[in-house]
């Protein structure tokens, strides 16, 4: 009796290996295929790749990553934007892909500032190309380090001149130039510091030369 219980057992067991066994290879099979699938996002990457060159796309992937000190030159900003949105989102949805889950916000959120900072270094090229000439490079320094509000950074007053007698344009366009290439969180700073950087200025160049 103890054998026919077995020997019933066992066939219960092997019917009900019969049963399951196929779906879970059929499961198998599935996972496998759509771990070897391509994501939906690859045949734009596989468009885009060839319109952005390989140091451009170094520093946007950098950038992207939040690699410390990363950000992507004027010139690659000006490649990205022609490479356009719907390229750049796509990257980064393959960056994403590719990192730990935990890193998937704030690479979306580099993507995104990088994104619109170089879409302002675009729009601004043209005229920080023409301004640049205007300044000499050590009176750039320190206006770039005043509105970045390093401590114990003010033009001096041979800068001031020089600044003053480039123009307004030029340095509204170049603060957003900065703010473009610095992180979101110091945007008000920027602009607040060169807001008064330019004021001060005016009055140095307005004020009537020390007579000996």
């Amino acid at each position: 009796m103890e054998s026919l219980a077995k020997t019933a057992v066992l066939l219960l067991f092997s019917l009900m290996m019969l049963l399951v066994l196929p779906g879970l290879e059929a499961r198998r099979l599935e996972v496998e295929e759509s771990a070897k699938a391509p994501p939906p996002y690859s045949p734009i990457i596989a468009s885009c790749a060839p319109k952005l060159p390989k140091n451009c796309g170094d520093e946007v992937k950098e950038s992207v990553l939040g690699l410390e000190g990363s950000v992507p030159t004027a010139d690659c900003c000006r490649q990205l934007v022609r490479w356009g949105k719907t390229c750049h989102d796509a990257f980064a949805q393959l960056l994403v892909s590719r990192e730990p889950a935990s890193q998937k916000s704030s690479i979306f959120s580099n993507s995104k500032t990088i994104w619109e900072g170089c879409v302002d270094v675009k729009e601004f090229s043209p005229i920080i190309s023409s301004c640049a000439a205007k300044l000499s490079k050590n009176c750039g320094d320190e206006v770039k380090q005043s509105v970045l509000g390093l401590q114990g950074s003010v033009p001096t007053d041979k800068c001031c001149c020089q600044l003053v007698r480039s123009g307004k344009t030029c340095h509204d366009a170049f603060a957003q130039l900065l703010v473009s290439r610095e992180p979101a969180s110091q945007k008000s700073s920027i602009l607040e510091n060169s807001k008064t950087i330019w004021e001060e200025c005016v009055e140095v160049v307005a004020q009537p030369p020390v007579s000996s």
